[in-house]
């Protein structure tokens, strides 16, 4: 996964989602996306200094800002792919809790190379297959000026927006983290317990 992290951090900025009460009127995908990139843009701002002065307090600020709208049990479930029907349900409560705290760590740490890109929702008028999956399209720009692609792929889920995967500059992050299960397994000769306790994002 050569310059994944790089590619990674391109991407990150917004990955969170609006919350949206089910009693509410549900706003699209777009809304969503756009509202809290624009917040969390300026969270970031508030919240770098942390980074070295107070890691802690960073890290569980950009928890308590993305955990809530990434459906880490959908997006684990993707990643151990057929090793899921495998497990038991301690050991996928188990992945679900190390992938949270993995995939958090490494997205906080690519946000602190965040240095005034220019990110952009794209609005898009097409009509979407599924009322409870949507996608959405961003560019997000790098100080030299190249144009990096970033596709979510959203999931409802009580009333709520969430993240169940993501596309960025061609990558499928789903896709690169489900091939690094099935290495580690391999790796583990096929003990889900051992690739649990070695799981971290290979950069």
């Amino acid at each position: 996964m050569e310059n994944f992290l790089r590619v990674l951090m391109m991407g990150i900025v917004s990955l969170a989602f609006v919350s949206v009460n089910a009693a509410d009127a549900l706003p699209s995908p777009y809304e969503s996306v756009k509202t809290v990139t624009d917040s969390l843009l300026e969270k970031l701002v508030e919240i770098q200094p942390y980074y070295e002065s107070d890691s802690e307090r960073f890290f569980r600020e950009i928890e308590t800002s993305l955990g809530p709208f990434i459906d880490f049990k959908g997006f684990s479930r993707g990643v151990m792919a057929k090793y899921y029907r495998r497990a038991s349900e301690q050991q996928k409560d188990r992945f679900v809790s190390v992938f949270q705290s993995s995939l958090i760590h490494t997205y906080a740490t690519a946000l602190v190379e965040f240095d005034n890109q220019q990110v952009v929702v794209k609005e898009s008028n097409a009509p979407q297959k599924d009322p409870k999956k949507a996608r959405v399209n961003l560019e997000v720009t790098g100080n030299d000026g190249t144009v990096y692609p970033v596709e979510y792929s959203l999931v409802l889920i009580d009333g709520d927006w969430k993240l169940r995967n993501l596309v960025i500059n061609g990558i499928n992050i789903g896709l690169q983290f489900r091939s690094q299960f099935s290495a580690y397994m391999q790796q583990h000769k096929n003990n889900i317990d051992k690739v649990i306790e070695n799981w971290k994002v290979d950069g």
